[in-house]
């Protein structure tokens, strides 16, 4: 039977050895912290984000890519809705947050708010990015969070739980490192995903240069 995360595991080199501790930057790495107040503008994004199952998140399917019908025996096998709602997506950038995604200095990005509301999640699962460039190695997904991590936030990299600050900006290996994600607290938690091909600037940003990122 098809399967999603039996497809991501077959492409990842990570070592699923679920109780083998890693050195600190191993499942994912910190960038840096971008320092702008941009409450208010999040306040309509929480708004105006709509709820996105595994099926109706968007994405568009390649032919490295496993297919949707693999993702939902996943669900199916695990006894879950398949319909379930993973989280809440919002695509318009403009304004600061036009700023906030070129800071990180990536080209031919695609881009989301993902917004996840208490009661929804994310399950294990390894991305797959391979219709972004030929090159692979060359891109790049970062996570931009837009509020401090609350109690009940949940974020799993590889056998790292990361707990974040507002503005922090995190890179991690998309092609290995399996990941999930659940909100069990009692606020909203709110991040942006941005994926692209790196430049100098990203680089120079991965190198550990700017602890703070301008915008």
């Amino acid at each position: 039977m098809l399967s999603n995360w039996k497809s991501g595991q077959e492409q990842s080199n990570f070592h699923f050895d679920w109780h083998r501790k890693e050195l600190a930057g191993h499942d994912y790495r910190w960038l840096g912290r971008i320092d702008h107040d941009w409450s208010e503008e999040l306040e309509k994004i929480k708004l105006e984000a709509e709820p996105k199952s595994w099926g109706t998140r968007g994405k568009k399917y390649h032919p490295d890519h496993a297919p949707k019908e693999a993702e939902e025996n996943d669900l199916i096998n695990a006894g879950m809705d398949k319909d379930h709602i993973i989280f809440r997506k919002h695509f318009v950038f403009e304004g600061i947050w036009k700023s906030v995604i070129d800071s990180i200095g990536l080209i031919n990005t695609k881009q989301a708010f993902h917004i996840q509301y208490p009661g929804e999640m994310l399950n294990l699962h390894v991305d797959k990015q391979h219709e972004m460039n030929k090159d692979t190695s060359k891109i790049a997904r970062v996570f931009i969070f837009l509020e401090d991590w609350k109690p009940g936030h949940f974020l799993q990299m590889g056998t790292s739980f990361v707990q974040w600050r507002k503005g922090d900006v995190i890179h991690f290996d998309w092609k290995d490192i399996p990941h999930c994600s659940a909100n069990a607290g009692w606020e909203p938690r709110c991040l942006i995903q941005l994926t692209g091909t790196m430049t100098d600037r990203t680089l120079e940003i991965m190198s550990g240069q700017h602890r703070t990122i301008g915008i």
